[in-house]
């Protein structure tokens, strides 16, 4: 006869307590399972105070491309260094690389970086078979998820294995004001778990008009809590594909040589939109023309906008950047 789900919770209880033979009782990680169920299953039964956000349509996972960058500002900035697939990989800076899929409250697939020491570190992780999926994202949607997480120690090459279980869960929307203007959120916690200790919460306001997220809070149970705001984001002229640079580079000679101001250049390549318009024309001391302009790169419904400057020498209009030798992934004062 099967045994109801409530009552083999209670069993497990009872082994613990030694009020049950030691036939009918589990083994400690058998417990272990049985208590993460019941305190999941329990959250059913509690009071949930109903949303006062703004009423939002479910929101599917996000997609993006080469090129896409976010800045935020406490300084750390992240763009995409490639796709692969339903894979992203990610540039943190340096040489940190690390992959996910659109799905960014998930554990960090791959990642590698060179520490202090120059010691080459890296992981892996993935999401076992039967865990919950938090997308689409809706209002007071929860799931749990299991992982499988692996670390290489640098010195001696051997390989940590660990499992971690997450609750993530959507107790509201929000409309938030950022750096970066003003959106409506679905907000998102993750509380990360190993063992029967509480290690991590993440949270996120993500964005479905953006496809990303515009705040994050972590907190710890060792070390500092930490919260970002998103200041800017869009492809980022460096970092896009090396032929939508080429069309990129096109567009702003053609602009510059042919089109009075305020007038837009546009172009494409795939899915990045591309458009630049002369705001303002000088003539320097020397009798070198000079042209002050604005460019901006759509993709994805992101928009990136840099103010740049050139000058007109030996048949071609030469940037301003490309003079100094430097050339801003993402510019956020337009």
């Amino acid at each position: 006869m099967n045994t109801p789900k409530h009552m083999r919770h209670l069993r497990a209880f009872c082994c613990v307590l030694g009020l049950s033979s030691l036939a009918a009782c589990q083994t400690l990680d058998q417990i272990g399972n049985s208590l993460n169920e019941l305190n999941d299953g329990l959250g059913q039964y509690a009071d949930r105070p109903g949303n006062t956000g703004p009423d939002m349509s479910p929101a599917s996972l996000p997609a993006f491309g080469k090129g896409d960058a976010f800045v935020f500002d406490g300084g750390r900035a992240i763009y995409v260094e490639e796709t692969k697939g339903d894979r992203i990989v990610w540039n943190g800076g340096g040489d940190y690389l690390f992959e996910t899929t659109g799905d960014f409250t998930g554990p960090i697939l791959e990642w590698s970086y060179t520490d202090k020491e120059d010691r080459e570190r890296s992981g892996s992780a993935y999401v076992k078979e039967g865990s919950g999926n938090i997308w689409p994202l809706e209002f007071d949607k929860q799931v749990r998820m299991s992982t499988r997480s692996a670390n290489v120690d640098p010195d001696t090459g051997d390989v940590n294995e660990y499992d971690q279980w997450l609750i993530c869960k959507v107790p509201a929307t929000a409309n938030i004001e950022v750096p970066a203007g003003t959106f409506d959120t679905f907000v998102i916690e993750c509380s990360r778990y190993y063992q029967q200790s509480w290690m991590q919460t993440t949270k996120w306001w993500y964005a479905p008009e953006i496809g990303f997220y515009v705040k994050r809070d972590r907190s710890w149970n060792s070390g500092d809590d930490h919260s970002e705001e998103l200041v800017t984001y869009g492809p980022a002229p460096a970092k896009i594909a090396e032929p939508a640079q080429d069309v990129l580079a096109d567009t702003v000679q053609q602009s510059l040589e042919n089109n009075n101001s305020g007038v837009a250049q546009t172009a494409s390549y795939g899915a990045l939109e591309m458009a630049v318009t002369p705001l303002k024309t000088v003539q320097t001391d020397k009798g070198i023309w000079c042209r002050t302009y604005r460019q901006e790169l759509s993709a994805r419904n992101r928009t990136s906008s840099q103010i740049k400057s050139a000058c007109r020498m030996n048949d071609r209009w030469v940037i301003e950047d490309e003079v100094d030798g430097a050339l801003e992934p993402v510019n956020a004062g337009t």
